[in-house]
């Protein structure tokens, strides 16, 4: 079971999008205590890969899901 503390960024190895989240994320993690994992969807079984593969990145809480595009200050808003 996955910790609920830790989000997850679901994304993919040469995804340009999924690095400018992993981007903003880490300047988040600046000012606010995140923790986050990456999640690549290559490696989710395929039903969940392809709920994914269309919407990447994709960051998950345990309250709130984003869809990018999304901002510095829609990460804030969630910690």
């Amino acid at each position: 079971m996955a910790d609920p503390t830790i989000w997850r960024l679901y994304g993919t190895v040469g995804c340009h999008l999924c690095e400018i989240a992993e981007s903003l994320l880490r300047q988040a993690q600046a000012v606010a205590d995140i923790r986050w994992q990456p999640i690549d969807i290559a490696e989710l079984p395929e039903q969940e890969m392809l709920e994914f593969a269309d919407k990447i990145p994709v960051l998950v809480t345990a309250t709130k899901t984003l869809y990018y595009p999304f901002s510095i200050m829609d990460i804030m808003a969630l910690s």
